[in-house]
């Protein structure tokens, strides 16, 4: 056998690269979960996803992740309270601003103790060095302020583009099946016409979707960081979370690479060698 008919056996439709864009649907599947579940539980890296983080303003603005700050995070459902004494996450749905202070922060402002996370490498620290830790009004305030960015403001677009692209994904089984059955048709039927034209719009409904929700999140969480940054008499400061953001973009990444191979893999294999190739 030549090389060149190698070469052919393995370009063709029937092939196993033929099938290699399906590899994308797992990371895509993957991001999507991490991005909209940040904060939600205190599982492995799940509260460093987050869209932006909040603390109260004791007049220093340069301190790091390893200082024992008093802290909020917000993501699109889920928030989080970050103190001396570990990490708290739960979902905002259905709670009060009372109820979400007291279970994010039980040693200051009250409440039962939801405690996951312990962190201990702080304690040694001295007092003078570690800034002054908010009281219940600060820490209402801080809540609040989240609570409202996350329903105002980072509304879940991303949530729609995922439940869009699952549909479309089912759409791709349903268009497949149907190109599979008619390989010597020269006519497609209205069903498969309508499939196709659905599944195409969800794909690129949904990577519409992604690329607002990619962009909005991270040009609003940069603004927001910088106006507090700007205010000197600011109570609550903000800082944009990266992580979220380089998921986002990652997942936008597989999925517009995703679309555009699309086309290749719902086309029709020939019936026979210089027969007729089905419509993309």
């Amino acid at each position: 056998m030549k090389v060149t008919d190698l070469v052919k056996l393995y370009f063709k439709p029937a092939g196993l690269l033929r099938f290699a864009p399906y590899l994308l649907v797992l990371p895509i599947v993957i991001f999507y979960c991490l991005s909209l579940t940040g904060c939600l539980s205190t599982s492995p890296a799940i509260p460093n996803i987050y869209i932006v983080d909040l603390w109260a303003n004791n007049g220093n603005t340069n301190f790091t992740d390893t200082d024992p700050l008093v802290k909020v995070r917000v993501n699109y459902f889920g928030i989080c309270g970050v103190d001396d004494e570990g990490t708290r996450c739960m979902a905002t749905t259905g709670k009060s601003i009372a109820t979400l202070t007291a279970n994010l922060f039980p040693t200051i402002a009250g409440g039962p103790s939801n405690n996951n996370t312990k962190g201990s490498s702080h304690t040694t620290r001295a007092a003078s060095a570690a800034p002054a830790t908010p009281g219940k009004a600060e820490l209402t305030d801080m809540v609040t302020t989240a609570i409202n960015l996350q329903s105002r403001n980072f509304i879940s677009v991303l949530a729609g583009a995922a439940v869009l692209f699952l549909f479309s994904l089912a759409g791709l089984v349903l268009l497949k099946r149907d190109s599979a059955n008619q390989l010597n048709a020269w006519e497609r039927t209205r069903r498969s016409v309508i499939i196709r034209r659905s599944t195409y719009g969800l794909l690129y409904g949904s990577t519409s979707l992604l690329f607002a929700a990619a962009l909005s999140t991270t040009q609003s969480a940069g603004a927001l960081e910088w106006a507090a940054a700007g205010m000197v008499h600011a109570s609550v400061l903000i800082k944009s979370g990266t992580t979220l953001q380089v998921l986002q973009w990652l997942v936008f990444g597989f999925q517009a690479v995703f679309v555009l191979t699309v086309p290749i893999l719902m086309r029709a294999p020939k019936a026979e060698e210089g027969g007729f190739k089905g419509e993309v």
